[in-house]
């Protein structure tokens, strides 16, 4: 095998030797294919950020088809042991992060807390004349000058989530002269006084567009908040 893949080059079911025998159906093969790499992520074998070599060569290895590893890798997605990135292939998830939208902390305060780095960088920013929606949310007048901004928030250097900010401009009319690859909360506070003191928080499934999915390195419709 590849040593890039970082997989020791000896792997083993996690299964008991007798339950492998061809007649045993107890214990399924993508079953056993995800308790051997869980064992060997929590033990520390398989490093946070370790890539996993190909599917393909991840079925010779085990010899099943690779029907049973995709099926054994949705399952590890979903209980994020594992995460994939377009077109790069799958990687061993770092530990979780917490975040509470609604605490009254920011994002990169509340990363910081938990020994975490976080990072910022802009992805759009422009000064717009308010929708129907927009003045709606914003309570404003239809044609009113607001500033969209659009950033991607990274952890440790991973891309996690896409923020799209609006803002009355009459509030902060220079805003956008500000560098804005940090903290909004702190700058707001900083240069115009503006200080949050609650938040409302509407969340609803949906699926990733092309600009922010391309952004998160992941397929366009995938699953999001």
């Amino acid at each position: 095998m590849n040593r890039a893949w970082t997989i020791p080059q000896s792997l083993h079911w996690s299964a008991p030797q007798e339950a492998q025998k061809p007649g045993d159906r107890k214990v399924p093969y993508h079953v056993r294919f995800r308790d051997r790499f869980a064992a060997m992520i929590e033990a520390g074998t398989l490093a946070a950020g370790s890539k996993l070599p190909p599917e393909r060569a991840l079925a010779e290895e085990f010899s099943i088809t690779r029907v049973t590893v995709r099926q054994a890798l949705t399952r590890m997605e979903a209980e994020g042991l594992i995460f994939r990135e377009q077109r790069r292939g799958w990687f061993v998830s770092p530990p979780r992060v917490r975040y509470d939208p609604t605490a009254n902390t920011s994002f990169t305060e509340s990363m910081a807390r938990q020994g975490r780095v976080a990072g910022t960088s802009v992805l759009s920013k422009q000064q717009v004349a308010a929708s129907h929606w927009e003045s709606s949310r914003l309570g404003c007048a239809v044609g009113d000058p607001i500033f969209v901004i659009n950033r991607l928030r990274t952890v440790d250097g991973r891309a996690v989530l896409v923020e799209q900010i609006y803002i009355k401009a009459k509030r902060c009319p220079d805003l956008l002269d500000y560098p804005l690859d940090q903290s909004l909360t702190d700058l707001m506070a900083e240069k115009f006084g503006i200080i949050e003191h609650r938040a409302q928080i509407n969340m609803h499934p949906t699926a990733l567009t092309g600009v922010p999915a391309k952004a998160l390195g992941v397929a366009a419709g995938t699953p999001s908040l």
